[in-house]
C-alpha cells in the first residue's frame, strides 16, 4: 500500500473556481480557512475571468502557475472535469479532491462513466483523487482545513464518507475538548477510499485513536485486512451509515456506495474488536474518555451527586450500559455518615449527598475521596448540576470543580465529571466556562450520565479485549 502521507502536507494548494464573492461556497469552505488559520505554504486561486481574488493572484488555470502545485481543490462544474484532470496531470499535481459533485453518487451512466474517466486521467499522471462530492483534508498543523479553528493539533484522526458529519464533528470536537492529527472527507471513493485512509492513520504516529463515518465499502478484503491492522495498533470508532433499510437508500443517493447489511457488519466488528458507536454524539463521548481518562482496572463504577431521582437515574443509566454499580460496604457507608445527615440522602452507591454537603466544597471533595480510595469501585463518576449554581451561586460550583480535580488527580483510578444544565442558557455558559478547566486539567466532561456510561462501557470493553 503506497504512503499517502503527502496527502496531508502539501506545500502548495490551488483553489481552481475560486471566486470574487467572498461568501461563495468554494472561497468559505476552502480559501477563506486557510487565510484564517495560517496555512504557510502557497495559495493560488484559479478563475479565467479574475486577475485577482481575495487579496491573492488568480491564474486562468493550473498550467499557468509557474511554481509546482501539490494539492488543488476542484470546485467547478462536472463538464469542466477531465480537462482540468488533463492539466493537473500535465502540471504534476500530486493529489485533487474534487468539491464538485454529480458523479457515481447520481446512480446515473453519464456521472458512473465520467468519475472513471477522471481516474484513468489521473493514473496517467500518478495523480490521486480524493472524492468526488467531498470536501477534503483537514490538517490543522499544517493550517489547512474546511471548517475554521485553532491550529492546535492533537492525537485523533478522522475518515469521513460525509463532508457533513466530518464538519459536524470537528466542530463538536473543538467544543468538547477533542484534537485532530488529521482528517479526511472522500465522498464517493472514486479513487483513494477507506482502506487507504484507514490504513495511513493505523502507520500515523501522529495519530492515537482512529474515527471513521463509513457508508460502503469499495474493497471489502483490503478493508478486512487493513482494520485488522489498525485495531492491533489503535482504539478504532466506527459509526456505519445506512444499517437500516431506509438509511441504505439514503447512502446509495448520497455517496453512491453499497452499504451491505447490518448483520454482516455487527460480526466484522466484533471479529476485528471494532468499537461501534450509532451517532455523531456517542463518537465524540468515547473519543473523549479515550483522549482524557486512564486506563480502568474494572467495570465497578462509584457515583456520587445530589438528588434522589438524579442518582436512580445514574444508576439505571450505569447498568444499562454494561456497568457494575455495587453497593458500598458498610465501612464506607459509616465514614461518609460521619459528615452526611441521614434525611434526604443515600449512601449506598450512588451517594446522595445532602445539600450541605453538596454545596460545600471540601464536604463534597471528601466524599469524592472516600469513594476514590474505596477498593471496591475502579470508575469514578461526579455529577454536578450547573443550572443549581446559577440559582445558588456561580463561585461554589467553580470550588466544587477545583477540589475534584485535586481528588482526581490523586487517585489512578478514570474520573468524569457529569455537568447538567437543563438547557438553561445561563448554566450552558457557566458549564462551558467550568469545562475548559476540567479539560485543562485532564478530565473530561459529559452532559448526562447516560452519556458518559456508554462511553465508559466501550472504553472499559476496549481495554478487556487487551486483557485490561
Amino acid at each position: 500500500m503506497q504512503d499517502i502521507g503527502f496527502v496531508f502536507c502539501p506545500k502548495s494548494i490551488a483553489i481552481v473556481g475560486a471566486s470574487s464573492d467572498p461568501d461563495s461556497r468554494t472561497n468559505q469552505n476552502f480559501l477563506q480557512p486557510l487565510l484564517d488559520c495560517g496555512y504557510q505554504g502557497k495559495i493560488y486561486p484559479v478563475n479565467p475571468y479574475l486577475s485577482e481574488v481575495m487579496g491573492l493572484k488568480a491564474y486562468a488555470s493550473i498550467l499557468d502557475i509557474a511554481e509546482p502545485v501539490d494539492y488543488v481543490v476542484c470546485a467547478i462544474p462536472v463538464p469542466l472535469t477531465p480537462k482540468l484532470m488533463q492539466d493537473c496531470v500535465a502540471a504534476r499535481v500530486k493529489v485533487v479532491t474534487f468539491f464538485t459533485a454529480g458523479f457515481s453518487e447520481t446512480g446515473e451512466e453519464e456521472g458512473i462513466t465520467l468519475e472513471r474517466e477522471l481516474v484513468r486521467i489521473a493514473g496517467q499522471g500518478r495523480v490521486r483523487i480524493i472524492g468526488p462530492n467531498c470536501l477534503g483534508i483537514h490538517s490543522p498543523q499544517m493550517g489547512i482545513t474546511f471548517e475554521p479553528c485553532s491550529r492546535e493539533g492533537g492525537h485523533v484522526g478522522f475518515l469521513s464518507q460525509s463532508g457533513g458529519n466530518a464538519r459536524e464533528l470537528i466542530i463538536m470536537g473543538a467544543e468538547r475538548g477533542i484534537h485532530f492529527s488529521k482528517a479526511v472527507s472522500y465522498g464517493n471513493a472514486a479513487d483513494l477510499n477507506e482502506s487507504d485512509f484507514l490504513g495511513y492513520f493505523a502507520r500515523d504516529k501522529d495519530t492515537e485513536i482512529i474515527a471513521a463515518y463509513i457508508e460502503g465499502i469499495k474493497q471489502p478484503r483490503g478493508f478486512l485486512r487493513v482494520l485488522g491492522e489498525a485495531t492491533e495498533a489503535k482504539p478504532v470508532i466506527i459509526l456505519k451509515g445506512g444499517k437500516t433499510e431506509a438509511g441504505e437508500g439514503a447512502v446509495t443517493s448520497h455517496t453512491g456506495a453499497l452499504a451491505g447489511s447490518k448483520e454482516t457488519w455487527d460480526a466484522l466488528c466484533r471479529q476485528r474488536k471494532v468499537i461501534q458507536v450509532h451517532s455523531l454524539g456517542e463518537m465524540a463521548d468515547t473519543i473523549l474518555a479515550f483522549s482524557y481518562l486512564r486506563p480502568p482496572r474494572g467495570r465497578s463504577i462509584g457515583i456520587i451527586g445530589i438528588g434522589g431521582g438524579a442518582s436512580v437515574q445514574a444508576a439505571d443509566d450505569c447498568e444499562n450500559a454494561s456497568l457494575i454499580v455495587p453497593p458500598f460496604h458498610q465501612k464506607l457507608r459509616r465514614e461518609l455518615r460521619k459528615f452526611t445527615p441521614p434525611a434526604g440522602t443515600g449512601l449506598r452507591n450512588p451517594v446522595d449527598t445532602s445539600a450541605d454537603v453538596y454545596w460545600d466544597p471540601a464536604s463534597f471533595a471528601r466524599t469524592a475521596q472516600l469513594i476514590a480510595d474505596y477498593d471496591g469501585v475502579d470508575v469514578l463518576f461526579v455529577m454536578l448540576n450547573a443550572l443549581f449554581a446559577v440559582r445558588r451561586g456561580v463561585q461554589t460550583l467553580r470550588e466544587q470543580i477545583e477540589a475534584i480535580i485535586e481528588v482526581g488527580k490523586g487517585t489512578d483510578k478514570p474520573l468524569a465529571i457529569v455537568l447538567r444544565t437543563a438547557g438553561v442558557i445561563e448554566a450552558e455558559k457557566l458549564a462551558h466556562e467550568v469545562q475548559g478547566r476540567c479539560l485543562k486539567a485532564g478530565f473530561p466532561v459529559y452532559p448526562s450520565v447516560s452519556q458518559a456510561a456508554q462511553a465508559m462501557n466501550h472504553f472499559i470493553s476496549y481495554h478487556e479485549n487487551r486483557g485490561l
